[in-house]
């Protein structure tokens, strides 16, 4: 029986890389990490042990540094950059996939106003930007985010779940609901604002999230985000989430003469649910979730 080669890719992660833009005295700070991969023809590199069709994944790492240098006035042309230039480098290569996450940071403040030089990390989370490229085709160009932080003290039930021999989990019609969102969405147009979405988007089903006090599930509400996200931005076709259930478990006090009126807790590291889910406009074909 013989054997092929099926899929392969290959590339290049954790390009971290920051740049300093300077308007005089204040400087804008962009914080970035890159990965990279290609896929092609480079069946002679796995089978043959030949390498001339083969992109050294550090010039990958070159060609963001040095495409850096001209400056980032936005990620996603960034991105474009990047894949542009790595077609014409590789020639076996049909597709680049450039993913970069934007850590945000924010300005300190000092005597009430903003400082034009120090810098502080934000909260919200950090920014994604997935451009898929292949060679003589337009761009595909997705926004997200990711470690946006969650949680809410109360309107969170779980009860009515199927039950069998060996469930031990007890139903509650009032919780702590907390989780650490990943996100991803589709627009109608590549050339959308993703830094403008890449704030509003999260806003809007971080919003969803705290309001939904009927909530009874982690599922119920990714929905309620999800069509959130979707009624208020036109230009998202689609929006992808991952939602692990950080459990905290109300602590039995008894042992020290003690009720707990639902104030103490222990927050549960793992093991954790994770609940996934695509919410997308009648119609519109969603790429696949996972």
């Amino acid at each position: 029986m013989g054997h092929q080669l099926a899929a392969n890719r290959y590339g290049k992660s954790g390009i971290r890389l920051a740049t300093v833009a300077r308007d005089g005295a204040t400087h804008r700070f962009t914080d970035l990490d890159v990965r990279i991969t290609l896929e092609g023809s480079f069946e002679a590199a796995h089978v043959d042990g030949d390498n001339s069709e083969v992109l050294p994944t550090d010039t990958m790492r070159g060609t963001c540094l040095a495409l850096a240098r001209d400056g980032i006035e936005s990620v996603a042309g960034f991105a474009r950059r990047v894949a542009e230039r790595l077609l014409v480098a590789s020639p076996a290569t049909r597709r680049v996939t450039v993913r970069i996450v934007s850590h945000p940071w924010e300005r300190l403040s000092v005597d009430g106003a903003p400082h034009p030089h120090g810098f502080r990390p934000a909260a919200g989370g950090d920014a994604v930007v997935t451009l898929v490229q292949d060679r003589d085709a337009p761009p595909s160009l997705t926004g997200g985010a990711s470690g946006v932080r969650l949680l809410k003290t109360t309107g969170s039930a779980f009860s009515g779940f199927l039950e069998d021999a060996y469930t031990t989990l007890p139903p509650t019609r009032d919780r702590i609901m907390a989780t650490t969102v990943e996100a991803a969405w589709g627009t109608t147009d590549p050339d959308v604002d993703h830094a403008r979405l890449a704030v509003e988007v999260p806003e809007t089903f971080s919003a969803a999230f705290a309001t939904h006090d009927v909530s009874e599930s982690v599922q119920h509400t990714l929905h309620a985000m999800g069509t959130a996200v979707l009624d208020v931005h036109e230009e998202v076709l689609w929006i992808r989430f991952r939602l692990p259930n950080e459990h905290h478990n109300l602590v039995d006090l008894s042992p020290y003469g003690l009720d707990n009126p639902s104030a103490v807790f222990v927050v549960a590291d793992r093991p954790f649910g994770v609940i996934e889910g695509v919410v997308s406009r009648d119609g519109v074909e969603p790429p696949p979730a996972w």
